[in-house]
């Protein structure tokens, strides 16, 4: 995963302090409850991005295995990949 449990924890503190210090959620559940299902998900998107980028490396390795793995060609050909795999699964790479 891209980042620490503590990295993803911090980001959740954040997001939760500035949507409550700015009024933009009036939270109908614990603050704890909230925090704990947004940390979640964090790690549940981290966790399909790693996916997608596993099957893509494999699929580039399978299919073109001639291309040097961090040439030019290479990146574009696999950032192709990735969002056809995640176009596959309804997801949206950022």
């Amino acid at each position: 995963m891209r980042l620490s449990e503590e990295r993803i924890k911090y980001i959740s503190d954040m997001i939760l302090e500035t949507l409550l210090n700015e009024e933009h959620i009036d939270l109908e559940i614990d603050e704890d409850r909230f925090q704990f299902i947004l940390e979640n998900r964090f790690i549940e998107i981290l966790k399909i991005e790693d996916e997608i980028d596993e099957e893509a490396a494999a699929w580039m390795h399978t299919n073109k295995p001639y291309m040097d793995d961090g040439s030019n060609e290479f990146l574009v050909e696999i950032e192709k990949i990735k969002k056809d795999l995640a176009a596959s699964k309804g997801y949206v790479l950022y």
